[in-house]
Formats: C-alpha cells, sequence, structure tokens
C-alpha cells in the first residue's frame, strides 16, 4: 500500500506538533519495511529509506493562507499524482478532492473545540489565536464535517467536541492517547514541599502569567523560601522574580526525574491531552493544575491532584503556601494505568490493514 502523510505544520523545534511527526516518522522507519511512505514535509528532517522517502514543500510554510489554499483547493491535484492508497493529515485538517481509499486525520489541537478562552481578534497578545480558533478552526471542523475522515483524537472531550462541533458520528473518531513513559524504575516523589515546576513552552495559553501572580501574592506574605522551575529561557517570558529559574528546554529524562523531587504546576487551560499530568501523576507527584475539562478527565482517579480556576492567583498560591508549609503531602501513591497508550503507527495500520491488531 502507499501511503500519503501530509505535516508541512511541523518543523524542529516546534514543540509537541514536532515531536509527534518526529515519533511518528522514525517508527515507520524502523518497522515498516513493506509499504510506501511518501511524507509532505517543510524539509528533510529525517533520514530516508527504500520505502520512507520525504517530499519538500517548503513554500507552504511561507504563510498560512497559502497552505489553506493547498488544502481547500490545489492540493488535491499534487496529491491525487502521487496515487495514494491512504491519505493522512497530521495537522488536524483534511484536504479536499484526495483521491485515496482511507483518508485518517490526526487531530490534537485543541484551540478552536475548547471553551475556556474566546480569543480577541483586538488584544495583541491574542490576535493570533484568534485567527486559529474562529477562522482556521472554521475551516478545520467544515473539512471533517464535508469529507468525514477517520479521525484520531487523544481524548474523550475531544472525541465528543469534535462529534458536536463538527457534526459527525462518533463512530468516525478513535480515542487513543500518546504512550506515557511509566518506567519502574523511578523512585516516587518525595520533595520537601520548597521545589515546584512547569515544563511547557511559552505560548499564551500555558497561562505561565498566573504563576507569577501567585508567587507576588506569597512574596507579599513573607514567603519567599521556593523556587519554580520554568523550561524557557529569560527572555521568553516578561516575568521576573527570584523564585523562578529558567532552566530552558530539558530532555525528557530530565523532567521525569523533576517529578521525584518537585511539585508539578500546571496552569494551562488549553490541551489535547497534558502529558505532564499523568507523567506526574504515576510518580506519585503532587500537581496543581488549573481546573479544566482534560485536567479531570486525566486526573479523576488521582488523589495528590489540587484544583484551581486557571485564572484565580489567590487559589494557586493559597495551595502553594500549604505545600511549602507541609499542609499538602503526598500520600505515596501512584495512578494507575491500564491503558498506556499506543504508537501512532500502530493505530494507523489498526485502521487501514485487516488485521486486528498490528504490532
Amino acid at each position: 500500500m502507499r501511503y500519503i502523510v501530509n505535516d508541512v505544520a511541523a518543523v524542529p523545534n516546534g514543540g509537541g506538533v514536532y515531536s509527534i511527526l518526529e515519533d511518528f516518522y522514525l517508527d515507520v522507519l524502523k518497522n515498516d519495511h513493506e509499504n510506501e511512505w511518501f511524507f509532505i514535509l517543510a524539509g528533510k528532517f529525517f533520514p530516508e529509506s527504500d520505502n520512507v522517502k520525504i517530499i519538500v514543500r517548503e513554500d507552504l510554510k511561507k504563510g498560512k493562507i497559502k497552505k489553506l489554499l493547498f488544502e481547500l483547493f490545489n492540493g488535491r491535484n499534487y496529491i491525487n499524482r502521487l496515487n495514494p492508497d491512504v491519505y493522512i493529515s497530521l495537522q488536524n485538517i483534511i484536504t479536499y478532492g484526495v483521491k485515496a481509499s482511507k483518508q485518517i486525520v490526526y487531530l490534537h489541537q485543541p484551540i478552536p473545540f475548547q471553551n475556556e478562552k474566546n480569543f480577541s481578534f483586538f488584544k495583541k497578545r491574542e490576535a493570533k489565536l484568534a485567527i486559529y480558533q474562529k477562522i482556521i478552526g472554521h475551516f478545520i471542523k467544515k473539512s471533517l464535517h464535508d469529507i468525514k475522515p477517520t479521525i484520531i483524537v487523544q481524548t474523550d472531550w475531544m472525541k465528543e467536541a469534535a462529534a458536536k462541533q463538527c457534526n459527525i458520528k462518533k463512530e468516525n473518531i478513535i480515542v487513543r492517547h500518546p504512550e506515557v513513559n511509566i518506567g519502574n524504575e523511578k523512585k516516587a516523589y518525595h520533595g520537601n514541599g520548597k521545589h515546584f515546576f512547569y515544563p511547557a513552552s511559552g505560548f499564551l495559553y500555558k497561562n505561565h502569567d498566573i504563576i507569577g501572580k501567585a508567587i507576588s501574592i506569597l512574596n507579599k506574605n513573607g514567603i519567599d523560601d521556593f523556587k519554580i522551575d520554568f523550561t524557557l529561557a529569560a527572555d521568553q517570558l516578561n516575568i521576573k522574580s527570584k523564585n523562578i529559574n529558567y532552566i530552558g528546554h530539558q530532555s525528557r529524562k530530565y523532567i521525569m526525574k523533576k517529578y521525584e523531587s518537585d511539585v508539578l504546576i500546571f496552569p494551562s487551560y488549553i490541551e489535547s491531552f497534558g502529558l505532564p499530568l499523568i507523567e506526574a501523576a504515576v510518580s506519585g507527584d503532587i500537581i496543581l493544575a488549573a481546573d479544566t475539562i482534560f485536567a479531570r478527565e486525566l486526573l479523576k482517579n488521582y488523589n495528590n491532584a489540587y484544583f484551581f480556576k486557571y485564572n484565580d492567583a489567590d487559589s494557586l498560591s493559597e495551595l502553594m503556601k500549604k505545600i511549602i508549609n507541609h499542609e499538602i503531602k503526598a500520600d505515596g501513591t501512584r495512578l494507575s494505568i491500564n491503558d498506556n497508550g499506543e504508537r501512532l503507527l500502530k493505530t494507523i495500520m489498526n485502521i487501514t490493514t485487516e488485521k486486528k491488531d498490528v504490532e
């Protein structure tokens, strides 16, 4: 079979979007030597093989309008010339007019589907997000409604939202969350309550500002014997405090180690999945999370999670104070998960072949 994968949106240092592509591509390269694969990407980011090739379309990264026109109008001719049996979009929207017998969309962008925040075109920090939420999001939903591909999402809440907002049958939507690192060699949380951390990019909805406000409240009340690590460079945020360490991007191994000693603060109010929540919970860590539909879904069976309204700095500062003063302690239990997630390649193979369970 010939598989065509479209993901020109993903580029190195592009955060989770690129991680999804990288994991999937390298899995294909290593484990599928029978089928033909063509990846339409913005650059030759990975090695190729006899059956796995990259087609570079860097031009589609030069503007959102050009990329959108490709998906709506002229992309069909380009893709159909490749004679796909299976067409896969890893970038949320499905291309109109593709003649593949099977079409799949990996829907992992929650901004158009969430109800936590209505972004404004008239606020400088929100304008780009408003465009994605209200304009790009409209075309994403319309394409899924019109073409009705098989849709892969990471959470039940995304399945419910997509089915309702795209007016499509739930039977067309498959829930498969990413694999979670739950190695038994890790120690459970044994921190002293003085160290917190937040592994996240600098997008507005990651909501670092609320942590900055909570720090100010604690400082005003004479509490300053604590540290918070952000996985960003100091010039990526306009938050200055002696309580914050900007440690930059870190490896997954480093982050997993942090769950043993540092309390996770997770104020993000828009996520498709929120992997750090699960990683921290299987490590027995204390978690302070914004009270959102995705956090409630992921942490519904976990004892050491405490929730605050995402824009309520007083509530967050009060929880932090209780941890610093040892009024909140981890109870030593970890989240037990029966479903450790699934590789994207395995999910796609199970969709496109007659085999019930592909390794």
